[in-house]
């Protein structure tokens, strides 16, 4: 970076930008060698509340240094950079935030569940500062100190759960989403309003110019001679009460990128320091990843800056010139009716402006903010652009003023009273008078978002092929648009966007193609999907957008992996028509997501070899004894001749082949089952085999591997997994047999594509996302060999 300083300044900032993130990631995440959780014991303080039910209470703690003796550079790390744990706890004490605790959990790292379309809680983690995640075994209360926002929220949540949309007032007021149910989330998606519910740019840049406007009409009374830097001091007044609004809204690390911002602009305005807007932007993105390197990894960040960025494009700065000595002097002489046309004639030139200034943005806003969420999301909300050119400027113009002026006025009005002695449902009642004006300003915005349910094609889900296709077209048509800028000729950027338009047209044809195709051909390439889930399995055969289920992922209550894994990856890779769900057997980690999957798909036939009522409404199709063709794959079922009541030897064995290559399904099969199928001299002789039970000792017994005799074996096995599972001395009969072996846990999402005469192999975290932020993120210090 030195040696290139002088001569190479961009390859210098090049390193530096290596350099510091390398360093930061270092100080985030030190001593991760233990693969195996951990207990410790640690001092946090409550930070926020994630969610809760009846038995458990998940939240973020802020991790405080340790004082024992620590390398300079540990010392460093500790005490510069904010770390956080994310916790569950079962049946808790009551938390809440600003206390602080001596916990006793069992840690683990922060690697997640890794597949194709889904949430990547990994690299969400890394961004917000969270470097372990595990569950509270023993805590202690060190300090009960309620801090002021959590006396606030004590004072007033109880007001705003008895108001219609206190839900979404206690979002905007206190940055706390808890109230939201999902109904309101589906709604917020599929128009394209979740960035109004979250603290950002926005919120903090309408406060700022709210109490900017209000403080300078309040000073309009006092001379300017009196105070020739008034304009400066209510600058830094109005910032002083948006960081109030941050700290109320908790602080969250996007809130805190936002207020950076945000103050680093007021104080560039202020000291009239880079006076070109985009040097004020470019600045403010320098000093944010400067403090924040892995503020990259949120979508936040993206968001707010591309935003501003939209907002310098679309704004066009307009020369305004005082009106001249004659016009003024012809103005005196005109009567008072006159003035009032004239005066009315440039108040609807202002409105007339401000309306074309703001459809400008909100087009250019929507249509680039939606490109972005699509990349960002993997969904596309078309109704988003007319509607959030009706929500954005009523919640800048009307509601986030209304709160906030509310909230302010409710705020005095209860510590005067409360000082008074007033008794304390008295000062509720005036809270809940005052704060329903903002209430009442949200009823147009709750209608919209109930309208909403009846829209057609509210939300669309997009693949990774149209998003990689429209990605291209956008950037064909950002070359159009910025051809003037950039004095290219124009026969060229017609032929790059030609270029760029192509893959859009392929995909096109592509599809028009698949639809005529005969609905049982054949393809001679074929994938098998074995979907990281956890402790669990599911694994998807994919022939075009036709797609054959073998196991669910387990559910916890109102939590299910076929939502949280199955369903978007189904969505991204483009499988829309499930023609088969097979359940191995009755176990929660192979049917949880049964009802779920049969509700997403009501066509496709379900299989099993056990009752399925408890688990979906939909009636069996078959047992896993009939042998079936799908599109040309052979499916064979391999019957149960032990029948010992045990429920995981009871499970489904199947065997999928294309001519060339035979893939055997094992389900939960312990050592009697291959014993039994040793015994019938069943052949189970395959060139892939999933491990039977997950890797456990009942299973995989030499004798059955020498039969199967696999190139092969996958075993489904959540990463640091309670069991332990797979077992070191199972994996080690694979290995001594010379066979490779993948663990979903380790690599995530393994997709395998067939074709006439072999396989490939692609791992999410090796081949199909290699970036850092997926590898395996292990923690604590390895105390012994593992």
């Amino acid at each position: 970076m030195l040696f290139c300083l002088k001569k190479a300044s961009f390859l210098a900032g090049c390193f530096f930008a290596i350099l510091w993130l390398s360093a930061f990631f270092q100080c985030l995440y030190l001593h991760q060698n233990a693969e195996k959780p951990q207990q410790i014991q640690f001092t946090a303080q409550i930070v926020t509340l994630v969610s809760q039910n009846s038995d458990w209470i998940s939240f973020d703690v802020r991790v405080m240094p340790p004082r024992q003796d620590r390398s300079l550079f540990e010392a460093i790390a500790f005490s510069n950079v904010q770390r956080y744990y994310r916790l569950t706890w079962q049946k808790p004490a009551k938390v809440e935030p600003g206390q602080i605790w001596q916990f006793s959990a069992r840690m683990k790292g922060i690697s997640s569940i890794q597949n194709q379309g889904g949430f990547n809680q990994q690299k969400h983690f890394i961004s917000q500062h969270i470097v372990a995640k595990g569950r509270v075994k023993q805590a202690a209360l060190i300090s009960s100190d309620t801090s002021v926002r959590q006396y606030i929220m004590d004072r007033t949540l109880p007001i705003l759960q008895g108001l219609s949309q206190g839900d979404i007032l206690q979002a905007l007021i206190f940055g706390d989403k808890r109230a939201l149910d999902e109904t309101r989330w589906q709604q917020l998606r599929q128009t394209g309003a979740g960035h109004l519910v979250a603290i950002s740019g926005l919120h903090l840049s309408v406060v700022f110019g709210l109490f900017y406007g209000v403080l300078l009409f309040c000073s309009a009374v006092l001379p300017a001679s009196q105070h020739g830097g008034k304009v400066q001091v209510i600058m830094l007044a109005a910032a002083l009460i948006t960081l109030g609004y941050g700290y109320l809204s908790g602080f969250g690390i996007a809130t805190q990128r936002a207020l950076l911002m945000m103050l680093l602009l007021v104080v560039f305005s202020v000291i009239k320091q880079f006076s070109h807007s985009w040097d004020r932007l470019l600045y403010a993105l320098f000093f944010v990843l400067l403090l924040d390197p892995v503020a990259t990894l949120g979508a936040g960040l993206w968001l707010s800056f591309l935003a501003l960025a939209i907002i310098l494009l679309a704004v066009k700065p307009q020369s305004s010139t005082a009106p001249s000595a004659s016009i003024r002097a012809e103005v005196t002489v005109i009567n008072i009716w006159q003035r009032l046309f004239i005066k009315c004639r440039e108040v609807g030139g202002y409105l007339l402006n401000a309306v074309k200034t703001l459809w400008s943005i909100q087009w250019r806003l929507a249509l680039g903010l939606g490109g972005l969420q699509a990349i960002l999301f993997g969904m596309v909300t078309p109704h988003s652009i007319w509607l959030n050119l009706l929500f954005v400027p009523w919640f800048s113009v009307v509601v986030i003023p209304l709160t906030m002026l509310s909230f302010c006025l409710w705020l005095l009005s209860s510590t005067l009273l409360t000082s008074l002695g007033v008794e304390q449902h008295v000062i509720e009642n005036i809270g809940t008078t005052i704060l329903r004006l903002a209430d009442v300003s949200l009823v147009p915005f709750v209608e919209l978002l109930q309208f909403s349910d009846h829209l057609p094609l509210a939300l669309l889900p997009i693949t990774e092929q149209v998003l990689a296709a429209v990605l291209f077209m956008l950037i064909g048509l950002t070359l159009v648009y910025l051809r003037p800028h950039i004095g290219v000729d124009k026969r060229l950027i017609r032929y790059c966007l030609m270029i760029m338009c192509l893959p859009v047209g392929v995909h096109l044809l592509s599809s028009l193609q698949r639809r005529d195709e005969p609905h049982h051909q054949f393809n001679d390439v074929w994938q098998m999907h074995v979907l990281d889930v956890a402790q669990g399995m599911a694994i998807v055969l994919q022939q075009g957008k036709h797609g054959f289920i073998y196991d669910a992922g387990a559910a916890f209550g109102e939590f299910s992996y076929a939502d949280r894994a199955i369903l978007p990856f189904l969505t991204s890779r483009g499988i829309t028509d499930i023609d088969y769900i097979i359940v191995s057997h009755d176990d929660n980690d192979h049917v949880g997501g049964l009802r779920v999957l049969s509700n997403a798909f009501p066509a496709s036939q379900l299989i099993a070899d056990f009752d399925l009522a408890g688990h979906t409404n939909k009636p069996l199709s078959q047992r896993c004894r009939d042998n079936l063709v799908w599109h040309g794959l052979d499916v064979h079922f391999i019957d149960n001749q032990l029948l010992n009541g045990n429920d995981n030897n009871n499970s489904c064995v199947m065997s999928v082949t294309d001519g060339n290559t035979r893939v055997l399904f094992t389900g939960d099969i312990e050592s009697p089952r291959e014993q039994s199928l040793l015994q019938t001299q069943t052949d189970v002789e395959a060139d892939i085999l999933l491990v039977p039970h997950h890797g456990s000792r009942t299973s995989s017994t030499p004798a059955f591997i020498d039969a199967v005799r696999p190139d092969l074996a996958i075993v489904t096995a959540g990463f640091a997994n309670q069991y332990g599972f797979p077992k070191n001395d199972v994996m080690a009969r694979y290995q001594q047999r010379h066979i490779r072996t993948l663990q979903t846990g380790h690599e995530g999402q393994i997709s395998i594509t067939f074709t006439k005469n072999d396989y490939r192999i692609a791992t999410y975290r090796q081949h199909l996302a290699p970036f850092w932020y997926n590898h395996l993120f292990k923690f604590g210090e390895s105390l012994k060999a593992e």
